[in-house]
C-alpha cells in the first residue's frame, strides 16, 4: 500500500512552475521593450591576415574557373569573410564589401577571371599598405610650404569678384548660344549676324570714346561760345595811336583775365579794383605788390582823371606777365 504524497511536496511544484513562468514572461516583456539585439561588430583582423585571405580567395577563383558554379563563387566570397575591419598603423579600416565581387554570379569562367583580377588588385594594394611608411608631419609641412611658395592659395577679394563676373558672363554667353541655336536659320547666317552686331558695338564705343568733352559745362542749345577779346592787341593799338587811357583800360582787362584764368578772381565785368587786391592778397600774396600798383594806376587814370605815363602802362603789362608766369 503506497503512502500518499505529503501536502508540502505537492504544493511546491505548482508554485515553482508559476515562478518560472513569471520570470519567462518578464524576460519576454523586456525583450519586446528593448527591441532586437544589436548586430555584432565586424571582426578585426591584421593587415597580414587580410593579405593572406585575399591570396587564398584569388587562388580559389583561379581554380574554379575550370568548373564555374554559383557555389564556387560563394565559396570565394566566404573566404574573404566580409564585412570586417583591418587593423594597421594603430587604425582600423572597415571593409564592408566589394561591389564587383558581389555582382558576379559564377555561372561562367569569365566571372572567376574577373574575380581573380579584382582580388589581385586588392592584394597588391594591401601589400603596398604593409610596406608603406608613414610620412613625417614636420617634413610634410615643410615640403608643402616650399611647394606653395609664391603661389596665392587664397585669392583676394577682387580676384574672386573678377572670377564671379567672368562666370556670369560665360553663363550668359552659353544661354544666348542655346537660344540662338534654336533659331531655324543657317549657321553661317547666324555667324554673320553676330559679327555685324559685334562690329556695330565696337564702332559705337570708339565714337563715344573720341567724343569725350573735357569741359565741365555744356552750352545750352542755340547759344554760341563768346570769344575773349585780345586785350594785349587792343593795348598795343591804343599805344600806337597815343591813347594812353585806352591802353590802361585794355591792360587792366588783360590783368583781370589772367587772374581769372588762375582762379584767383571770378570772370565778372563788375569786379572792382579793391576786390581784385583783396583776392590777390589771399590767393597770390607774392604778386600782391605788382597787382596793387597796377590797380592803383587804373583807378588814378579812370576815376581820378590824372595824366597817364607810358611807365604806368608798362607796370600793368609787367603785372599781367607775372600772373601768367606764376
Amino acid at each position: 500500500m503506497t503512502s500518499p504524497s505529503s501536502p508540502s511536496s505537492s504544493a511546491v511544484k505548482p508554485a515553482s512552475r508559476r515562478i518560472a513562468a513569471g520570470i519567462a514572461g518578464l524576460l519576454c516583456a523586456l525583450g519586446a521593450l528593448l527591441g532586437a539585439p544589436a548586430a555584432a561588430a565586424p571582426p578585426v583582423i591584421s593587415l597580414a591576415t587580410w593579405t593572406l585571405r585575399l591570396d587564398s580567395a584569388r587562388q580559389q577563383a583561379d581554380a574554379a574557373a575550370a568548373h564555374p558554379s554559383r557555389g564556387a563563387m560563394d565559396a570565394v566570397r566566404d573566404t574573404l569573410g566580409l564585412p570586417l575591419q583591418v587593423a594597421t598603423g594603430g587604425h582600423r579600416v572597415g571593409v564592408a564589401g566589394d561591389p564587383e565581387l558581389k555582382n558576379l554570379s559564377g555561372r561562367t569562367a569569365q566571372d572567376f577571371r574577373d574575380a581573380s583580377d579584382q582580388l589581385a588588385a586588392m592584394e597588391d594594394a594591401a601589400r603596398q599598405a604593409a610596406t608603406a611608411q608613414q610620412p613625417n608631419p614636420k617634413v610634410l609641412s615643410r615640403e608643402l610650404a616650399l611647394a606653395y611658395r609664391g603661389i596665392a592659395t587664397r585669392p583676394s577679394f577682387w580676384a574672386r569678384v573678377r572670377h564671379d563676373v567672368w562666370v556670369v558672363l560665360l553663363t550668359i554667353f552659353e544661354r544666348i548660344g542655346s537660344l540662338v541655336s534654336a533659331i531655324p536659320l543657317p549657321s553661317w547666317l547666324l555667324a554673320l549676324i553676330a559679327v555685324l552686331v559685334a562690329g556695330l558695338v565696337v564702332v559705337i564705343l570708339i565714337r563715344r570714346a573720341r567724343m569725350v568733352v573735357p569741359e565741365r559745362a555744356v552750352p545750352l542749345p542755340g547759344t554760341r561760345r563768346s570769344k575773349q577779346p585780345d586785350w594785349d592787341r587792343m593795348a598795343d593799338e591804343a599805344l600806337a595811336r597815343g591813347d594812353l587811357e585806352a591802353a590802361v583800360r585794355a591792360r587792366y582787362r588783360a590783368l583781370l583775365a589772367a587772374l581769372a584764368a588762375r582762379g584767383v578772381v571770378p570772370a565778372a565785368q563788375s569786379l572792382t579794383a579793391g576786390e581784385c587786391r583783396r583776392a590777390v592778397s589771399s590767393g597770390m600774396p607774392d604778386l600782391f605788390p605788382a597787382v596793387a600798383r597796377a590797380t592803383q594806376v587804373f583807378e588814378s587814370a579812370i576815376y581820378g582823371h590824372t595824366p597817364v605815363e607810358r611807365s604806368e602802362v608798362e607796370a600793368l603789362r609787367e603785372a599781367t606777365q607775372q600772373v601768367r608766369a606764376a
